[in-house]
């Protein structure tokens, strides 16, 4: 091996039958009779990787935790001194309070998934019931794709946080090789990160706004866009009509499988247009909150607002929920094997029993049914204040208790004058306003 450039450590073999001889050693500092004062990072089996360990440090430097009783007897320092700090312990100091402004890109994922992010069984109940702590910022899915998009960014993980520039991220998204959806992913990974960051003065300046994805195709970059304008799109008259009255392609023959599937997409559907309930929503409702007599559920997630209201069933789809409710069942959708239908499954089904039989309506998404429930209430002049309280958003212009006293009697009212067919305005109020 070459002689190392001096200021730059060196490896040393340590005497005896040792199992890691060889220690990867840097020069801190001198005494006051000029004896070499040494810090080791690390032993190593092979001379190589003590190498490669002094390579790395002096491309992402660190504190280097010392005894009080060493660093107080060095007289003289080098000509570029390494960060140093005197602790009584640092074996337990390096492991447990680094310094978070030499954060590596690793050290700062593992706090902000403390501190965000679902543990697993957390992430289970948010799957499964829709119960998520209220400190923690994401759900189930997203918590998955940043965990995916964390190991897609191995060329990042050792790198101190604080040096990575514009160029960093861009050069990890080209190696990782990925799709353009995961590298989607990985962006909005290091967003987050750079937002963590800010909030712990790790950072002054974030970079992850900057970024695009590597992709030059301009085909796939417009059909992004035009899938980022179109997400809400609404479902129109005729496409409503056609969801009511399409037939299953089964050929006068009795369901299989497959179009059991594909009659269940398209109720699910018209449920959502005439509820306005998220998909996830409807999919939690459990059999106990529904009550057909009175013609309401008790449902919804995500917000405090929407958690637990009172949610009117319209008269069109009513025979639709009468149709899977089963008071046997914990939850309205239930599969075969006594399981809830969760998003996935769902979600699977609409992909390979239901969107490529039905082009006339398969550019929509489910969520697209919430935003068509809540323009065709605006468009007959029902105030917000219901509308609210049937979507499940917040009023951020009128107080809780105003808004908590909407009663099931008006929205009922106002569900009833849904027909999704061209009308007149009309105008409610809330009684108590």
């Amino acid at each position: 091996m070459k002689k190392r450039k001096n200021g730059t450590g060196t490896v040393v073999k340590l005497s005896g039958d040792r199992y890691e001889p060889y220690v990867a050693r840097l020069l801190i500092g001198k005494n006051i009779e000029g004896k070499p004062i040494y810090y080791d990072i690390d032993t190593f089996k092979e001379e190589l990787d003590a190498i490669v360990c002094l390579e790395n440090y002096h491309k992402n430097p660190y504190t280097l935790y010392v005894k009080e009783e060493k660093y107080n007897r060095i007289a003289t320092f080098p000509n570029k001194p390494y960060p140093l700090a005197p602790v009584k312990n640092p074996n337990n100091i390096i492991i447990e309070k680094v310094k978070k402004d030499n954060y590596t890109f690793k050290q700062l994922y593992e706090d902000f998934k403390k501190v965000k992010m679902l543990t697993k069984e957390e992430g289970e109940k948010d799957r499964l019931y829709h119960i998520r702590p209220k400190n923690k910022s994401f759900g189930y899915h997203y918590c998955r794709s940043m965990i995916t998009a964390f190991n897609n960014s191995k060329s990042l993980h050792n790198k101190l946080y604080k040096d990575l520039r514009l160029s960093d991220f861009k050069q990890a998204l080209e190696e990782s090789q990925k799709s353009k959806e995961s590298q989607r992913q990985m962006i909005n990974l290091f967003t987050n990160l750079d937002k963590f960051a800010l909030e712990e003065d790790i950072i002054e300046k974030g970079y992850s706004q900057l970024i695009t994805t590597t992709t030059n195709n301009r085909k796939e970059i417009k059909k992004l866009n035009n899938s980022i304008v179109e997400k809400n799109k609404l479902f129109s008259y005729e496409q409503i009509d056609y969801l009511w009255n399409f037939t299953l392609k089964s050929n006068g023959r009795q369901k299989n499988h497959k179009q059991y599937w594909e009659e269940f997409i398209r109720d699910f559907w018209l449920m959502l247009i005439y509820t306005g309930m998220r998909a996830d929503e409807l999919l939690s409702v459990y059999n106990a909150n529904i009550f057909l007599d009175d013609n309401y559920l008790i449902g919804g997630l995500k917000t405090d607002a929407g958690i637990n209201r009172e949610i009117p069933i319209h008269p069109a789809v009513k025979t639709l929920f009468q149709k899977y409710y089963n008071p046997k069942n914990e939850f309205l959708f239930t599969r075969s094997n006594g399981m809830k239908v969760d998003y996935a499954y769902y979600f699977y089904h609409f992909q390979y029993n239901f969107e490529k039989l039905h082009s006339e309506v398969s550019d929509h998404t489910a969520h697209d049914a919430r935003h068509t429930l809540r323009n065709e209430l605006r468009k007959i002049n029902i105030k917000d204040i219901i509308i609210n309280s049937i979507i499940g958003h917040s009023n951020n212009d009128v107080g809780e208790d105003i808004y908590s006293h909407v009663s099931i009697e008006e929205k009922l009212e106002a569900i009833k004058m849904i027909t999704y067919k061209q009308q007149k305005k009309l105008y409610i109020l809330a009684s108590n306003q």
